[in-house]
Order: C-alpha cells, then sequence, then structure tokens
C-alpha cells in the first residue's frame, strides 16, 4: 500500500505541480477552516458533499502545514469513512492503519527521496535532516522508513513514536 500511496503522491505533484499543501486542499476543492481548540490538532470531513479540512489555528506554521497534508491523505485515501470526522489528537499515531497511511502520504508529499538520499550520503543523521529540512524528527522517520520499504537501503536509528507532538 505504501507504493501506492507514493505513486498517488508523485501523480498530484506532476499534476498540480506543487507539494504546498494549502495550494493542493484549493486545487481539490478543500474548504480549510480555522478553529482553538486545546486536544484537536485538525480534522477532515464531508458535510453535505462538501469537503472541509478544521486546522488548530494554535498549531506551528510548520506543524499546521504536516496536518494539513495528513488531512489530504484522509481526504484522499479515505473519503469514504468521512462520515465521522478524522481526528488528530495525536499527530504520527502508527497504530492505526488509516492514521499510517495519512502520516505516509504528508511525509511522501513533503520530503524528497532525493534530498533524503543526498543527506545522508554527506552522512547527516536523521535527525539532523529533518532539522536541514524544516521538519519534525518524527516525519523524517515516516519518511525514511517508507523509503526503506519501497527497496532504499537507509539506516533507521529511532523508532517511531506514535506520541510524538501529543498535547
Amino acid at each position: 500500500m505504501n507504493a501506492d500511496i507514493f505513486t498517488l503522491a508523485r501523480k498530484l505533484m506532476k499534476k498540480y505541480r506543487t507539494n504546498d499543501p494549502y495550494r493542493l486542499a484549493d486545487y481539490l476543492g478543500i474548504v480549510i477552516r480555522y478553529f482553538r481548540c486545546s486536544k484537536l490538532k485538525g480534522m477532515y470531513r464531508m458535510i453535505d458533499g462538501i469537503n472541509f479540512i478544521w486546522l488548530n489555528e494554535a498549531l506551528d506554521e510548520i506543524t499546521m502545514r504536516i496536518v494539513l497534508m495528513h488531512e489530504i491523505g484522509h481526504y484522499l485515501l479515505h473519503r469514504d469513512l468521512a462520515v465521522n470526522a478524522f481526528q488528530e489528537f495525536t499527530l504520527y499515531d502508527m497504530t492505526g492503519k488509516t492514521e499510517k497511511e495519512a502520516n505516509v502520504f504528508a511525509a511522501n508529499m513533503l520530503l524528497s527521496d532525493k534530498e533524503i538520499i543526498e543527506l545522508a550520503e554527506y552522512g547527516y543523521t536523521s535527525a539532523q535532516a529533518a532539522a536541514v529540512m524544516y521538519v519534525p524528527h518524527q516525519l523524517m522517520l515516516i519518511k525514511i522508513e517508507d523509503m526503506i520499504d519501497r527497496g532504499f537501503t537507509l539506516y533507521l536509528s529511532e523508532e517511531i513514536r506514535s506520541d510524538f507532538l501529543a498535547y
């Protein structure tokens, strides 16, 4: 399934010529709304045939972009389940299938295989590569794990935590 998610991400980037989640949401006809909440980061839901993604306005810019791309992943991969909202209490939750797939989608949309390989060739650790690419280390680990699953020879030095960025 991860190879299919990678292929979907590449097709979207080629078609829309962007990996910016705000532009992609606009192209896909997804309405973005903002709210303030202490525990909820974001959610996707279809209401009366209109696709909505709600984002917590208290999130920093980097996290908001990741949550938005994650929710776009739910829209593309799990639309049939959107009767109930997908709620992001814990970003990077790798225990449930739908959450893992949305995380893999976000990682593949936001991080380039080529850049990660180049950084690895220069001897960067996953944490250093994440810092250079301005993403949380957990997102980098998800991307590296996906690349390993697709046949790349990379070393994953840490386990992916499901409670990362939890409120």
